[in-house]
C-alpha cells in the first residue's frame, strides 16, 4: 500500500484567470472556460503544454482534462508541477481515477455546482518515486492506446450501421413519382385560433428544446403548464403533429419527433420548432422518416439564414421541399419495414454502446489497480 500526502503538497493547484469571450483577442489558443473542450480562442496563453484542468462550475464542474497544447485556463482550476519529482501525466491519471469521487463529494451547489481548487489540493495523493511514476504512466499509456483502438473500431461499426439505414431511407424517398411540396400536403405551423375557446386554466403539455429527442420517433413531453402561461410566446401543436427544430445546431443534429400523449391533446414548446400537420393523404410517420434523412439536413443547412450561432432554416426551403407521396396503403407497408429496420439498428447500436461503456469501466479499473488508490480520498 502506498503512502499518501495531500495533492497540494506535491503540486500547485490554483484557480485560472477568468476571461470572457468579449475580452479575448481572436487567435488559435484554446480558452478552457470550464467545459470539456475549448469554446473560443485567444491569441495568448497562460499555461504551457501538458496542463491539467478541472472544470470549476456548471454542469461539467469537476471534469478532469489534459491538454497537450498551450491553453488559456479561465473558469477552471489548474494543476502544475512544483518540481521535477512528479510526472504531470501521472497526476492526470490519478485525478481521472478519482473522477467519480470529485463529482459525488466535491461538487457544491444545486443549480450551479462548483468545485474548488482548495478541495482538489486536499485530495489524498499516492507517493511514488519519479521512476515508478514514469513506469506506471508508460504502462497505462500503452494499455489505453490499445483500448482506444478497440473503441474506434466500435465507433466505426455504429457509423456504418447508421449509414446503411440512411442509404435505405434515400432509396425510398428519391422517387420522382407523386411529388408534392410540403406546403401542399401539410399545414405548416397550425394557428393558435384552434384553441381560442379553451379556458386559460387548461393544462397542456410543454416541450422545451432540450427535451426534444434525436432518435425517438414519438415525443412525449414530461412537463405541463397552464394555457395562460404559454399561449403567447410559444409554438402550438397537437397530438400527431410532426415537430422539427429549425435553429442551428439543433436542426443539423436531427432534433425531430411526433408529438404524442399530450395533456388534453395540446402542446406548446420552443419558438424554434417547425410544426407540420399532414393532410389525410400523408401519414405522419412517412413525413417523420422523410425529415430524418441526413440528405435533407445537409440540403437544409445550405438554406439557412441569420447571424452565426442563430441561423435558422429558411421558410421557403421547407415549404417548397418535394416529398414523394404514394398511396396511404403503400406508405403504411413501407413504414412497417422502416420501423423494423430502425428498431434492429437501435438494438445493434445499444449493444455496441454497452460494450464501449464496459471498456470505459475497464479503464477505471486499470487506473485503480496501477495507482493503488485509497478509499479515503479527502485528507
Amino acid at each position: 500500500m502506498s503512502k499518501f500526502i495531500k495533492l497540494g503538497d506535491a503540486c500547485l493547484v490554483k484557480r485560472g484567470t477568468t476571461i470572457t469571450r468579449k475580452d479575448t483577442i481572436e487567435g488559435k489558443v484554446p480558452v478552457v472556460a470550464g467545459g470539456r473542450k475549448a469554446t473560443y480562442y485567444h491569441n495568448i496563453h497562460n499555461r504551457e503544454s501538458d496542463t491539467i484542468t478541472i472544470s470549476g462550475s456548471g454542469a461539467s464542474a469537476g471534469f478532469i482534462n489534459y491538454w497537450s497544447v498551450p491553453i488559456f485556463a479561465s473558469d477552471c482550476s489548474t494543476v502544475e508541477l512544483k518540481d521535477n519529482a512528479q510526472n504531470i501525466k501521472f497526476i492526470y491519471y490519478f485525478l481521472q481515477s478519482v473522477q467519480e469521487f470529485i463529482y459525488k463529494d466535491l461538487r457544491f451547489g444545486a443549480a450551479q455546482p462548483h468545485v474548488y481548487a482548495k478541495d482538489i489540493a486536499n485530495l489524498s495523493y499516492p507517493v511514488f518515486s519519479l521512476k515508478e511514476q514514469n513506469n506506471i504512466v508508460n504502462k497505462i499509456d500503452n494499455i489505453f492506446i490499445e483500448i482506444e483502438k478497440i473503441k474506434e473500431l466500435e465507433k466505426i461499426k455504429i457509423r456504418k450501421n447508421i449509414s446503411m439505414a440512411q442509404i435505405y431511407l434515400d432509396n425510398i424517398f428519391n422517387s420522382k413519382n407523386n411529388l408534392l411540396k410540403l406546403s401542399q400536403c401539410c399545414k405548416i405551423r397550425p394557428s393558435k385560433s384552434e384553441i381560442n375557446k379553451l379556458d386559460n386554466k387548461t393544462e397542456v403539455s410543454f416541450l422545451p428544446m432540450r427535451d426534444m429527442s434525436i432518435n425517438n420517433m414519438l415525443v412525449v413531453p414530461s412537463q405541463k403548464r397552464l394555457l395562460k402561461d404559454v399561449r403567447g410566446g410559444y409554438t402550438f401543436f397537437s397530438d400527431g403533429d410532426v415537430l422539427l427544430a429549425k435553429i442551428t445546431p439543433c436542426f443539423e443534429n436531427g432534433k425531430l419527433g411526433i408529438a404524442s400523449n399530450l395533456c388534453n391533446g395540446i402542446g406548446f414548446g420552443s419558438s424554434e420548432y417547425i410544426v407540420f400537420r399532414p393532410n389525410n393523404n400523408l401519414n405522419n410517420k412517412w413525413l417523420y422518416y422523410f425529415l430524418k434523412r441526413n440528405s435533407f439536413r445537409v440540403n437544409g443547412a445550405k438554406n439557412m439564414s441569420g447571424a452565426v450561432g442563430h441561423k435558422r432554416i429558411d421558410k421557403s426551403f421547407i415549404e417548397n421541399t418535394l416529398i414523394p407521396i404514394p398511396s396511404i396503403k403503400e406508405q403504411e407497408l413501407i413504414i412497417s419495414k422502416l420501423e423494423s429496420l430502425f428498431n434492429h439498428s437501435k438494438i445493434i447500436n445499444d449493444t455496441i454502446i454497452k460494450k464501449m461503456n464496459e471498456i470505459d469501466y475497464l479503464k477505471k479499473s486499470i487506473l485503480t489497480k496501477f495507482l493503488n488508490i485509497n478509499i479515503n480520498l479527502a485528507a
